[in-house]
């Protein structure tokens, strides 16, 4: 049977609320927390010590836990007792509330209340540590420690339209090993596992927290990063080719890189999967025509389909 209306936009708005919570920096967290404290203070003097917010106090508590972890919810319970008490003090003396406790049964109950919300606040941090463990699991490719295909197409819309809200160009990057089957058919799995996991880490080594690096495919790779105004995303782009090749080098293994690239502008449309065709088909030109290169390709109306190919020296 079919859940009221009233119960599903609840819900709805509920499980919105819910992954807003996880998507904050820590910056925001903290405004967060701290406009909701502010809020229960300000409830708890206006109603009086008749009134109970315990309520909004355990929320924040919880709040400050599964946004910034049990150091930060620890803190914030202890500071939640402490204005909860001195207000209900200060509200006691002026309401001329009758039937005050003692200082020891007062202390009693501080203790108890703050060590229930310590339980809780330990609780609600280690069930996110969990969320956040699987997340990472579902989001991971294990060998390299770099997105998987899921992860990166999930999260390439929202970078690009971060990057189109700062007028900022786009660099979509498609990247194929040459000669690695060999290593694993001369060398064993475990020298191609180590050449994957230099190659994942050089290049995370070379972009920027907010720019996506991804393993899509056994020895395919995928990144889009952001270009700044006034930074050339060809150089960008052949900068990072050149590194890659350079890491690749150092193995000793004879692997090279090739690489296509897609330089986005900000005016032009988001379409993920022909973005990554055109990324993919730029590499695959690389590959028929000798290798160990790169081919920039330009997705803009008055570019699209313009080519310029760089072999690595």
């Amino acid at each position: 049977m079919n859940a009221p209306p009233e119960r599903s936009a609840l819900v709805a708005v509920l499980m919105r609320s819910f992954r807003w919570t996880m998507t904050l920096e820590r910056r925001q967290a903290v405004r967060a927390v701290a406009i909701s404290f502010a809020t229960v203070v300000a409830f708890d003097i206006m109603s009086g010590p008749q009134i109970s917010p315990s309520m909004g106090y355990v929320f924040v508590e919880c709040l400050a836990a599964w946004t910034l972890r049990e150091a930060a919810g620890i803190a914030v319970v202890l500071l939640c007792v402490l204005a909860n008490s001195l207000i209900n003090g200060i509200g006691i003396v002026a309401f001329g509330v009758p039937g005050t406790f003692s200082a020891g049964v007062t202390l009693w109950n501080m203790g108890t209340r703050t060590l229930t919300a310590i339980m809780i606040v330990l609780m609600v941090a280690t069930l996110r540590h969990s969320i956040d463990r699987e997340r990472w699991r579902a989001s991971t490719d294990y060998l390299t420690q770099s997105l998987n295909r899921g992860a990166f197409r999930s999260r390439l819309e929202r970078v690009a339209k971060l990057a189109h809200r700062r007028h900022a160009k786009l660099l979509l990057a498609y990247m194929d090993l040459d000669g690695f089957k060999a290593v694993n058919d001369l060398h064993g799995h475990s020298a191609g596992d180590l050449v994957l996991r230099r190659f994942a880490d050089e290049a995370r080594a070379r972009i920027r927290a907010g720019d996506l690096f991804a393993r899509v495919g056994g020895d395919e790779f995928c990144a889009l990063l952001v270009i700044e105004q006034g930074a050339a995303p060809e150089q960008v782009a052949e900068s990072l080719h050149a590194r890659l090749s350079d890491a690749l080098g150092m193995t000793g293994f004879g692997v090279t890189c090739s690489m296509g690239a897609v330089i986005l502008d900000p005016v032009a449309s988001l379409d993920t999967e022909r973005l990554i065709s055109l990324a993919d088909q730029a590499m695959l030109e690389v590959k028929r025509n000798g290798k160990d290169a790169i081919r920039i390709a330009f997705d803009h109306p008055d570019e699209i389909g313009q080519l310029r190919a760089r072999r690595a020296a």
